[in-house]
């Protein structure tokens, strides 16, 4: 076996691991796996036929890209996923030190053909040194559309609890 310059371990100074976080669960809402995901938040039980989720993902992404900048490139890969998808709302929100980028739409399942309703919350961790990247965080919260006002507190709830700890 050859020897090597340096020991890469992660994480470390030199292959930083995710950002420390933590968030409030919903009551009757319970934490699941899924393929691309940090966290899955769904309902414990299936509501006609459908499970009311909202889904943690992570991504690191070049310093340059910005709120305005991840919000394009979310909403065109939304769109290839669902082509009628129909932005319902957009605004920007402080929760305790998160600035979060939200978005509100409503599509029809591919799937199913169901009318489905989604939040999306839009966020980075802090940044304390230099770098080329920073860790980019999404939740994205889908609902049918006739339920969206009655599990829209829920998505709220977990998206403004959310805190780097």
């Amino acid at each position: 076996m050859d020897l090597t310059a340096r020991l890469v371990v992660h994480p470390s100074h030199i292959i930083p691991a995710i950002p420390h976080f933590m968030f409030s669960l919903p009551l009757g809402w319970v934490i699941d796996e899924a393929p691309g995901a940090l966290a899955v938040m769904r309902q414990a039980k299936e509501i006609d036929g459908f499970w009311i989720n909202a889904m943690l993902t992570h991504d690191r992404v070049a310093r340059s890209v910005d709120f305005k900048k991840a919000a394009q490139i979310t909403w065109a890969k939304l769109l290839r996923q669902s082509p009628d998808a129909k932005e319902t709302f957009e605004k920007m929100a402080r929760f305790g030190a998160n600035i979060v980028y939200l978005r509100g739409s409503e599509m029809t399942s591919p799937a199913t053909k169901r009318p489905l309703a989604q939040m999306q919350a839009l966020f980075f961790a802090p940044v304390s040194s230099p770098g080329k990247v920073v860790d980019f965080f999404q939740i994205v919260c889908t609902v049918p559309a006739e339920l969206a006002d009655t599990y829209g507190k829920d998505f709220v709830e977990m998206i403004a609890s959310f805190k780097f700890t």
